[in-house]
């Protein structure tokens, strides 16, 4: 008779190789994020005085943006400083909000790398929440709408690998 594992990895065979490469990616991405969250709690928020340089720094980038006659990625650079200012004024709730969503995220995948379908579920709801979850704190119109689209190709190709392994988590 054929034993099944605690886990059920038995039955299905061995995790296959590119899940496991997926989910080492996925931890070591996810990992970075952990700890430069709480780093970011450690540290706090910028003081007055690091958040003028970084507006004398970002003037100067937009500077030699309109040198180099870039002019339309003017408006970009002036959103992403105050997304910066924004996120700044907000320091905890967008480190509290990104280390939850980091977590769901590691949650997901170790839930993927056991074979549980949920996981996969639950990486989905990672990657919309990371996605959207700028907008609980930055207004709208200071997100530049390159910064989304990058995030959705990043974590739709993510999301469309994982999905090839499906057959073999249960």
């Amino acid at each position: 008779m054929n034993e099944i594992d605690n886990d059920g990895i038995e039955g299905r065979g061995k995790r296959p190789v590119f899940l496991t490469v997926l989910c080492v990616l996925s931890f070591i991405y996810m990992g970075f994020g952990l700890l430069a969250g709480l780093g970011g709690v450690v540290s706090g928020p910028s003081s007055s005085e690091e958040m003028q340089r970084a507006k004398v720094d970002m003037a100067k980038q937009i500077g030699e943006l309109k040198k180099q006659g870039m002019d339309s990625w003017v408006p970009t650079m002036q959103k992403i400083g105050r997304m910066v200012e924004q996120m700044n004024d907000n320091h905890y709730l967008s480190t509290f909000l990104n280390l939850i969503f980091t977590l769901l995220g590691i949650y997901a995948v170790f839930l993927m790398m056991k074979g549980a379908k949920l996981g996969f579920h639950l990486y989905i709801i990672h990657s919309i929440l990371a996605i959207v979850g700028v907008y609980f704190y930055v207004s709208a119109a200071n997100i530049p709408t390159f910064v989304i689209i990058v995030n959705l190709t990043i974590s739709g190709v993510f999301i469309f690998m994982y999905s090839r392994n499906l057959k073999w988590m249960r």
